[in-house]
């Protein structure tokens, strides 16, 4: 759900909302590199002296080339030579992974969370990918309350992860939840660490765009030794990274403004594509008003002689205002004076990161080994711009004349900050409309309040986590057994600051005047109570920057002074606290031989506790600013779970059977009993066949869960504001997925040619928390074949099917979930969406249809499915005095849909911007002594706005597909030195037009947006 803290145009937060941030080599593929399994048993005989590896997606070791799941695999040498800064890119631009809904890009909304980094695989949600480190669980971030800009859930910061001491990261699809629980719906990502590092390594990069901007810093150390003759081993790594921040008029796509409205002229369209889009909800200097009205265009709004619209300018007069061409949206123009939003657009936060682990081990016996970890980490980032505080009588629910904070300030002819030049034309207005004009008469200031707040955002947050255990081995017999026991605490503290303005205050600093010497002071405030034009007598808050009053001049941009401004501003706080604890035992082993192989088992117990708690200060609790009352929330779960697993190899080559080289059947099943959500029962089962040496088919189904989280579970009845879609707008009333339904249940409500405000601003609503939520869950299968053909050495392909239905999703009801879900159902007016909208019913009334107010609870009542092919090979040989590498990812996206409720028809998603049908990352890299050449290919198919549009929506349907070229030189100076040079976006390729005028166009084409980007590095190690 996407529920702003105030009534705010959600146009341009639409727009820039899904930005995703480059660094200069940060476009370079993290190839999922489907690995020479030669190769890959090498690697593994690294780590276990029989060739066997614990690979994600289960606890029993086995060879990397057994896994019966699609896994994609991003290893360290990935990540060093592309010189990605944090985890969360080098896997975003995996083509499985879809939009984040946390990222250091775009609008922070609320600011309770910038700059965090949550992965979204398969763009079902981040709640819904499960995050480990080395095999368990890693504390969250996500903050409790309905404002994250993420789902609901623990998800984990990959901000907090530092990158140099990866050994590699796996991500295996749907079948981790019989593993590892909760959350691998979508599937699991699992960062594997290097173990027993000796010597010393240190680098550093910076990089910059071709453009002077989004300039970046890091430097990484590594440091081991092992001691007490090989028995014990202590690394630490540490690491800080600097990344500026960017705002939206700096890129030229930005300040085209460009968005979709319903046609000025006759068309065969119902949304024609704009350009120079502006928006009036008050402008930066105000506009004046004899009556209390919204639309610049209506006879209310004051004008000069030439009949022109004036504004205050920054001399305080009213000098003549160009509006612009007007729309059928009384807040929309097309070019003119009023809001251009590439101006108060975030692109990138500006951040600073330092992150350190220590990893320690001692074997105390041959066959008891103590292993411990700390991590900490403390992040700061910055929203750099955002929407104002708006006054305007679009968003006033009070009569007109009345009082309402968010509403037309009411201002006396005898304000003293009035210009004589104003006052007189104020006052000839007023005369000529026969209204009073004296100096206790009003006249009406509509005010978008970019000078007072700029949408400035900080979040300041540490992550400290330690665990330790015992690990060892047994044997009885012949067979061989080894256990662990592990416990694991972590916590995260995020502290959040954002400058709000304070309506009791504000109200004080207005009601200014002239003290006995002439001086513009604030006069003694005491409005009246039977006036409806007045204020509230509410106390003033002594939270602001300063507590001393000082009057408040509004006419004109930049004109209140700085002793005004830190009256009515505060630091407005949050706290979110997030902590995590689990306790894991594991018993593993072979019961007896197969004909294939040991019969392995794993069993184990996991207890768990996730508490949350979101705090947030006086200002917001007490709603002493614009938005309604934000409450805090705090709660917690524990769960006990009891799992195991068995691989049983029926059939291996040394039984010389035809068609059946090797035959391998595996299964898992957890039960957890959930403190809150009850018991649940989630198992996977599977199998490897190869008819032949060098080909496999696989295949997996799996049933998973989701249990619900905090906020889902604990949210008070709190009062929220939400818009941005109706479906009964004449711009979408002959779309959607049956427009018929559509039309017939909208003739019904709403007049024709209806244009819904809701579109351009928020309406209230209320969000309410339910403790009888049950488990999301989803049934999912896999099949698919691997081919590794000895004949061919170092070539390996993957490709597989991969099918994921999930219901009784937990429904976060946005506004458009909400009025979808009534007016797209055949059930209409009984469905249970309908009763969650209050419209306007009087057809008398000039409201008549627009929606006033919704309810959006948590509920168990959506859906989600998923169907795609992914396709991953790689191929390493040597060309003459070349040693060449190259990797491909690909996915083919058969199906991604919603529903709100099992009454509701499927939406379609695929094919649109975010959720390309087609796309793939393909890299070649040529050694050859000690220089290294990486090139890289991502491509992104055509996409279109809306997969519900119909031929006749819009008359630009989408974009034409997307290409971007990377390059890396990699140099070995020494045997201990190396440098690195990166060119992302070699040709310097832009974002495809007009993809900027729909939503999630900036996350999947970013490093357009970016532009040529450089970035230089250098790595010292002995």
């Amino acid at each position: 759900m996407r529920a702003s803290l105030r009534r705010r145009l959600l146009g341009t937060s639409l727009l820039v909302g899904a930005v995703l941030v480059a660094m200069p080599a940060a476009a370079q593929e993290a190839a999922a590199t489907s690995q020479d399994p030669r190769r890959a048993e090498q690697s593994a005989q690294d780590e276990t002296q029989g060739g066997d590896i614990v690979v994600t997606g289960s606890r029993i070791p086995r060879p990397a080339v057994d896994n019966a799941q699609p896994t994609a695999t991003v290893d360290a040498a990935t990540l060093n030579n592309r010189a990605y800064p944090d985890i969360a890119r080098a896997l975003s631009e995996l083509p499985g992974f879809g939009i984040p809904d946390g990222s250091a890009v775009g609008g922070q909304g609320s600011g309770f969370g910038v700059g965090q980094a949550f992965v979204n695989l398969y763009n079902l949600g981040s709640q819904r990918t499960l995050t480990l480190v080395n095999g368990r669980r890693f504390v969250g971030a996500n903050p409790a309350t309905i404002f994250s800009q993420a789902g609901a859930g623990t998800q984990v910061d990959l901000n907090t992860i530092p990158t140099k001491l990866i050994q590699r990261i796996e991500t295996v699809s749907i079948g981790g939840a019989p593993v590892y629980g909760s959350d691998a719906i979508a599937g699991t990502v699992n960062i594997i660490l290097r173990q027993d590092y000796s010597g010393f390594d240190v680098d550093g990069q910076a990089g910059i765009s071709q453009r002077g901007d989004l300039g970046n810093q890091r430097i990484r150390a590594l440091v081991g030794h092992n001691f007490g003759d090989g028995r014990g081993n202590i690394t630490v790594n540490a690491e800080y990274n600097h990344d500026d921040g960017l705002i939206g008029n700096r890129r030229s796509i930005i300040e085209q403004q460009l968005g979709f409205i319903a046609p000025l002229t006759s068309s065969d369209f119902d949304q024609v594509l704009i350009q120079n889009q502006r928006t009036y909800l008050g402008t930066a200097g105000g506009v004046a008003f004899i009556r209390d009205a919204a639309r610049l265009t209506g006879t209310s709004v004051i004008r000069n002689s030439a009949g022109q619209v004036v504004a205050f300018d920054r001399n305080g007069n009213l000098s003549p205002f160009n509006l612009g061409t007007a729309t059928t949206d009384p807040t929309t123009f097309l070019g003119g004076d009023n809001l251009n939003f590439a101006d108060l657009t975030n692109l990138r936060v500006n951040d600073d990161r330092f992150n350190a682990v220590a990893l320690a081990r001692y074997d105390l016996t041959d066959g008891i080994r103590f292993f411990g970890e700390a991590w900490y980490s403390k992040n700061k980032a910055t929203n750099l711009a955002g929407q104002p505080v708006y006054n305007t009588a679009f968003f006033s629910q009070a009569d007109p004349g009345a009082f309402d904070i968010n509403g037309n300030f009411i201002i006396p002819l005898s304000n003293p900050f009035l210009t004589q030049q104003a006052k007189a034309l104020i006052v000839q207005n007023l005369v000529a409309a026969g209204l009073p004009a004296t100096n206790n008469d009003v006249f009406y200031l509509g005010r978008a309040n970019t000078d007072l707040v700029t949408g400035v955002a900080r979040l300041d947050q540490d992550m400290y986590r330690f665990v330790g255990g015992f690990r060892g081995d047994f044997q009885i017999g012949e067979r061989k057994f080894n256990w662990e026991v592990s416990a694991n605490y972590g916590r995260t503290n995020s502290w959040s600051s954002q400058p709000s303005l304070v309506e009791p205050n504000l109200r004080r600093a207005l009601n200014a005047g002239f003290d006995a010497s002439g001086n513009i002071v604030c006069l003694p405030f005491n409005p009246d109570p039977n006036d409806p034009a007045s204020p509230p007598n509410t106390p003033q808050y002594n939270g602001t920057i300063s507590s001393t009053c000082a009057p408040l001049n509004l006419f004109g941009n930049g004109a209140p002074s700085q002793a005004a401004r830190d009256y009515v501003t505060t630091n407005a706080r949050t706290q979110s606290v997030t902590s995590q604890r689990d306790i894991l035992a594991l018993l593993g082993g072979s019961l007896f031989k197969l004909p294939g192989g040991d019969l392995a088992f794993s069993i184990g117990y996991e207890n768990r506790r996730e508490y949350s708690r979101f705090s947030p200060d006086a200002f917001y609790t007490q709603a002493y600013g614009r938005s309604i009352p934000i409450l805090g929330l705090a709660g917690s779960y524990t769960t006990n779970e009891v799992f195991g697993e068995l691989r049983a190899p029926l059939v291996g080559p040394e039984q010389s059977i035809p068609l059946i080289h090797e035959l391998e059947v595996n299964a898992a099943g957890r039960y957890v009993d959930n403190s809150v959500a009850g018991t649940a029962f989630t198992w996977t089962a599977g199998g490897r066949w190869a008819p032949i040496d060098g080909f496999a088919v696989r295949g997996n189904y799996t049933k998973s869960i989701r249990a619900p989280a905090v906020t889902e579970l604990f949210a008070a009845n709190q009062p929220a504001y939400d818009g941005g879609f109706d479906p009964c707008d004449q711009q979408n009333i002959n779309s959607g997925p049956n427009a018929a339904v559509r039309q017939a249940n909208c003739s019904k409500v709403t007049p024709a040619n209806f244009s819904s405000i809701i579109n351009s601003v928020t309406v209230p609503i209320t969000v309410i928390g339910n403790r009888n939520l049950t488990n999301e869950t989803a049934h999912s299968w896999t099949v698919g074949g691997v081919l590794t053909p000895r004949q061919l050495p170092g070539f390996a392909l993957s490709a597989d099917y991969i099918n994921i239905d999930l219901r009784d999703t937990i429904v976060s009801s946005s506004a458009r979930d909400v009025l979808t879900g009534c007016y797209d159902s055949s059930s209409f007016p009984n469905n249970y969406y309908c009763g969650l909208v209050n419209r306007e019913t009087d057809a008398n009334s000039a409201n008549y249809g627009q929606v006033l107010s919704l309810e959006e609870p948590y509920i168990n009542q959506g859906g989600l499915q998923f169907q795609a092919i992914e396709v991953e090979g790689s191929y390493r040989r040597n060309i003459g005095p070349f040693g060449a590498n190259f990797t491909v990812n690909y996915q083919h996206l058969i199906r991604q849909q919603k529903r709100i409720s099992n009454d509701t028809p499927w939406i379609p998603q695929n094919g649109q911007i975010g959720y390309a049908n087609d796309r793939f990352s393909t890299s070649l890299t040529l050694d050859s002594g000690p220089v290294s050449w990486f090139n890289q290919v991502q491509y992104v198919g055509p996409s279109v706005f809306d997969a519900t549009d119909t031929a006749t929506t819009r008359d630009v349907r989408g974009v034409g597909s997307y290409t971007i070229w990377n390059s890396a030189v990699i140099v070995k100076a020494t045997d201990n030195m190396d440098f690195r040079f990166n060119v992302d976006n070699v040709t310097d390729a832009g974002i495809p037009y007009p993809a900027t005028a729909g939503t999630g166009a900036l996350n999947t084409y970013y490093q357009g947006l970016v532009g040529r980007s450089f970035l230089v590095g250098a790595n010292v190690h002995f």
